[in-house]
């Protein structure tokens, strides 16, 4: 769909990639912006003065709008600004792209700023949003836009992709990283990359093997470390829910995820179900500012209730 609309055949004028982090959508933006204001075939080419300013950063028709580093949300006064912007003619190309990462982050004012021009754009106006779901983006821009939603790719495939990309890996540390993306690339390449990555996923490790032997000090140890770390927890939240997929998944693909299938011995589907509904609930209290030190000992106390479930024994 995208390789015909850079080819110029049914280019719409917004469009919403949408995927969890990891997936993908921003690089895939990228490219598809690339391809929009490149000179040359195929497209990208990768060649031409439009692909080498695009790669350098300094092609004057693209626009990348992103939450500042010191807020806490896409502001208002930016979409002004990148609409403002879009009313000029291109420079060059015969688009002009504007990207804007992570879609979700922009606050009711610069939602409804993006929308009006959204509702009539210049005709020579791309938009390209990024957001984690189509959910995540109010309905009256995501209706606005042709979406497309990106997924993880097989084990066989993340396996082969990072023996390309780390060749000085050992094989069971491709293996784990694997497990640990479950498909996205993105999550296993930082496992692979960041020792602060897999130090976080032994935390999550370390809180589901506390929950499985029934240890509640252990388990109130596991949190501890999160008590102020409001980042912490919520890295926490998310390696320790997708251990949970991977505990739900097992007994169903036995041989390939022997530490999900020890814990999994434990914790039945219909439990780590039940476990995630709970990081559901510890997310959307995270999410509106609630207090970090009740967040994690709400957290604790929900685990405690899920400690005390008879279908948590062996």
């Amino acid at each position: 769909m995208l390789r015909s609309a850079a080819e110029g055949r049914r280019l719409g004028h917004a469009y919403l990639l949408c995927g969890a982090a990891g997936t993908g959508k921003k690089t895939l933006a990228r490219i598809f912006a690339q391809a929009l204001l490149c000179g040359g075939g195929p497209k990208p080419c990768g060649r031409c003065g439009a692909c080498v300013k695009f790669l350098k950063g300094v092609h004057p028709d693209f626009t990348v709008v992103r939450k500042p580093a010191d807020k806490t949300a896409i502001l208002v006064d930016q979409i002004r600004a990148l609409r403002e912007e879009l009313f000029i003619r291109p420079n060059e190309a015969e688009h002009r792209v504007a990207l804007i990462e992570d879609a979700e982050l922009m606050n009711p004012a610069a939602a409804n700023a993006l929308l009006k021009v959204l509702e009539e754009p210049p005709p020579y106006a791309v938009f390209l949003l990024t957001a984690k779901s189509r959910r995540a983006v109010p309905e009256t821009i995501a209706s606005r836009c042709i979406a497309a939603e990106l997924f993880g790719v097989s084990k066989e495939e993340a396996a082969g992709w990072l023996r390309d990309r780390m060749p000085g890996a050992g094989e069971d540390e491709l293996a784990e990283a694997v497990r640990y993306g479950d498909g996205n690339l993105g999550k296993s390449l930082r496992f692979l990359e960041e020792d602060s990555v897999r130090r976080g996923y032994e935390q999550a490790l370390a809180l589901a093997k506390a929950l499985t032997a029934r240890r509640e000090y252990d388990v109130l140890e596991a949190l501890a470390p999160f008590d102020g770390d409001r980042e912490g927890l919520a890295r926490l939240l998310s390696d320790f829910d997708g251990l949970l997929g991977r505990i739900a998944s097992a007994p169903f693909s036995p041989g390939g995820d022997p530490e999900a299938e020890a814990l999994a011995r434990k914790i039945p589907p219909i439990r780590a179900a039940a476990l995630h509904d709970v990081v559901g609930e510890v997310r959307q209290a995270l999410q509106f500012n609630a207090n970090c030190p009740l967040t994690a000992a709400f957290f604790g106390a929900r685990l405690k209730t899920a400690l005390e479930a008879k279908t948590l024994q062996p």
